[in-house]
């Protein structure tokens, strides 16, 4: 009664001659005592100061209920007498559960029972029974204690600050689930782009694609952080609605979802951007040595013009029986086109194995020059009386050491017999200088497929392959040209006859050798190439594996542990399964190894990273799984003490309300207190064991916070580890890395 008188309004007349038996006293009491509030707390919009209370909740009930066909709120008597006033004032809030068609047409009773009864699921204590409220003047304060309790229920506006009231919530939903799908779809296309590692090979589109991804860093990005920080302050709105449950929140539509999304756009653009700079910076450096070889192959141009007009002047003296004048010029000029040439050998080579995508005309430019430059030498020993020591000279320089460079790009065709027929020469003598020159092309050609390398990896095993088809082309091709040289044999007398049966002889003999090295090493390769492409096909899903595992988050941030229970369950599947494929690979590895290949290093290199690797991933699961026992236990502990704690601070709560007496209790009243708290004791002397039980699991919790970036440690913690990671390991480890990040590159490209 002291309560009530404290709320402002005194018992209604007629409820205080009911006996104290009387459910409805009982009830109306309770309530008046559960109530935290008062009826002078009502605020609504368009109240003046020198308003009561009752005026207040008066014209809240106007407001609420303003546009309902055939309803009028004029009082707190005999308008609410046929419950559409109850059912109006729910439906404004809760319109899914109460149907206005159906109100119009019920009778009072219906209509009273149907509003209680929702309003009671609503956490809205049922004060007021339908016989209490149909009757031709209802009890006036009666109807204020109920009405006040569903203002109290129903989600408001708070006085001065942000809120959004009863007739804009549908509207406020829609423009936020736009807002929502919107930047969804935004940042899911822009994910995808960001995943994209197809690159152009040209260094201008190249740079224009980075430049636009910066731009689209700097300008794209910050509007749409905007975006989601309202989408925030939205929801932060919208949550008092959505925890009444007048809205219905959809999977995926919570701030939370749109930053998990949000995050992997980010990862995507850190990525993008991690390998798209030094793919720029890459495709710069390609294009500075593509400027240099042009530049030094105009230079070579220059000076093989100067030496062969430099020849063709000699040539007419010769003609003219006269000394020559330009030999040593033409052997500066020559020594210096060597020199140049041999530094465009290298550059194009880098081109070819950075896949530089002018490297194909650039090569065919160098082995122009290069040609040129083997048809001046050969001139010139026809020419000068000492071209043979010129010749040697230029031999000693290019042919064992530009030449072999050379042979990744373009292999030089031996010459025809019509390349030596000259009016100074016999035809014997031709024939002598035609087979002298396949002899040597067959020997450089056995030179370079002896000191030919086998790659280190995969693209430089598919290049080194794909070099020897065509090499191994060009020697097949050549038979017709030794058999043009067994054709002039005929032609020979004596004494050159014997010794160019010599040489034909030896040439034979050299080409057969030379071809089955060709065959051998093509074999070599295709089977090489077999198993560095399965090894680093398993290599790359091993490292795949490795950094999901490596980058889940294993701190407090993340309490999905059985959707990690269910990744690992399935990856130990994944992995039973690659153990077969695995060990068929090393099988091939061993076989390959029996065999003598001449790629041991490399085959010997794969097969200890995928043994470090597998070794690793081992671990790395047997990490998981002391993971997902300790995380378990730490959410499960939490869950366990925030339940303790809710009761415990219930129960408090309870026994606050229960145990409130004063000098007007009586005796009777005291006793049956005192009783009833020796059960509330009992309960308490029950759950000490559950408390104790959860101090005794606190000590066994392991911290999940310090795994968190954003926590910040005040103090060292010890660290315990739970896998293998012995400095041997570490170092294969890194080898692989050096392998399977080059795999990765080329997966995206």
């Amino acid at each position: 009664v002291a309560l009530m008188g404290e709320r402002n309004c005194n018992l209604q007349p007629g409820l205080s001659e009911f006996p104290q038996e009387d459910p409805r006293w009982k009830k109306a009491l309770n309530s008046e005592i559960s109530r935290p509030g008062s009826i002078s707390d009502i605020h609504v919009t368009g109240e003046s100061e020198d308003m009561s209370a009752k005026e207040r909740l008066l014209l809240w009930s106007q407001q609420t209920t303003e546009g309902y066909a055939g309803i009028r709120c004029e009082n707190f008597t005999t308008c609410w007498r046929d419950g559409r006033l109850f059912n109006a004032i729910i439906h404004k809030y809760r319109p899914d559960l109460i149907d206005m068609n159906t109100v119009a047409v019920q009778s009072n009773l219906a209509n009273l029972e149907h509003a209680f009864f929702v309003a009671e699921k609503l956490g809205v204590a049922r004060l007021l029974d339908p016989e209490d409220v149909d009757v031709s003047s209802p009890d006036e304060k009666s109807v204020i204690t109920y009405v006040s309790s569903l203002y109290d229920a129903f989600p408001k506006v708070p006085e001065g600050g942000e809120g959004i009231g009863a007739n804009d919530v549908e509207v406020k939903w829609v423009e936020y689930q736009n807002m929502v799908n919107y930047l969804m779809q935004w940042i899911r296309h822009h994910v995808t782009i960001m995943s994209d590692r197809t690159f152009p090979n040209n260094p201008v589109e190249l740079k224009a694609l980075y430049n636009q991804y910066l731009q689209f860093k700097e300008t794209e990005i910050p509007p749409k952080e905007i975006d989601k920080s309202k989408i925030k302050r939205l929801y932060k709105l919208l949550e008092v609605w959505i925890e009444f449950g007048r809205i219905k929140l959809p999977q995926g539509y919570h701030p939370n979802d749109i930053e998990k999304e949000w995050g992997k756009l980010i990862i995507a653009m850190l990525e993008r951007e991690k390998t798209l700079r030094p793919e720029v910076e890459r495709l710069e450096m390609l294009q500075q040595i593509a400027n240099r070889i042009q530049r030094d192959s105009r230079s070579c141009e220059d000076k093989l013009i100067l030496a062969r007009n430099a020849l063709q002047s000699d040539t007419k003296r010769l003609e003219s029986g006269l000394q020559f004048q330009h030999e040593a010029e033409i052997a500066g000029y020559l020594l210096e086109s060597e020199n140049l040439l041999r530094q465009q050998v290298i550059d194009a080579q880098i081109l070819i194995d950075g896949k530089y995508y002018q490297a194909d005309q650039l090569v065919q430019r160098v082995a122009k020059l290069r040609d040129e430059l083997m048809a001046i030498r050969t001139e010139c020993s026809s020419v000068y009386s000492k071209g043979h020591a010129l010749t040697t000279d230029y031999v000693a320089g290019v042919d064992s050491g530009t030449l072999q460079t050379l042979k990744l790009m373009q292999i030089r065709k031996p010459l025809m017999k019509s390349a030596f027929v000259d009016q100074n020469l016999t035809e014997e003598e031709v024939n002598m200088k035609f087979v002298q020159d396949l002899l040597n092309w067959v020997e450089e050609m056995q030179v370079q497929l002896d000191r030919a390398e086998w790659g280190s990896d995969l693209p430089s095993v598919e290049s080194h392959l794909e070099n020897h088809k065509n090499v191994h082309k060009a020697i097949e091709e050549f038979e017709s040209s030794l058999k043009e040289a067994k054709m002039s044999e005929i032609q020979m007398t004596a004494p050159l006859k014997l010794s160019y049966a010599e040489k034909l002889h030896k040439l034979e003999s050299q080409y057969s050798k030379l071809l089955n090295t060709s065959r051998n090493q093509e074999r070599h390769l295709d089977t090489l190439h077999n198993f560095v492409s399965r090894a680093t096909r398993e290599l790359i899903w091993l490292n795949e594996k490795e950094e999901e595992e490596v980058a889940y988050d294993w701190s407090e941030r993340n309490p999905n542990i059985t959707r990690k229970k269910e990744y690992h369950a399935e990856l130990m599947r994944e992995l039973d399964q690659k153990e077969e494929v695995i060990k068929s690979v090393q099988e091939i590895a061993e076989q390959l190894l029996l065999e003598n290949h001449p790629a041991r290093l490399t085959i010997e290199a794969y097969r200890a990273a995928m043994q470090t690797q597998w070794s690793w991933i081992l671990q790395l699961c047997h990490c998981v799984e002391q993971h997902l026992r300790e995380n378990a236990a730490y959410f499960e502990f939490f869950s366990d003490a925030k339940e303790a704690m809710e009761y415990l601070k219930n129960l408090k709560d309870a026994i606050y309300r229960k145990y409130s007496c004063d000098r007007t209790s009586s005796l009777h009243r005291l006793e049956d207190l005192v009783q009833e708290s020796m059960e509330e004791k009992e309960q308490l002397l029950q759950y000490k064991s559950t408390v104790a039980g959860l101090v005794g699991r606190a000590k066994a919790i392991i911290q999940l916070k310090p795994r968190n970036p954003d926590c910040i440690l005040k103090t060292s913690i010890p660290i315990k580890a739970i896998c293998d990671y012995r400095q041997i390991e570490v170092r294969n480890l890194n080898f692989l890395k050096s392998i399977t990040d080059v795999r990765i590159q080329l997966k995206f490209h």
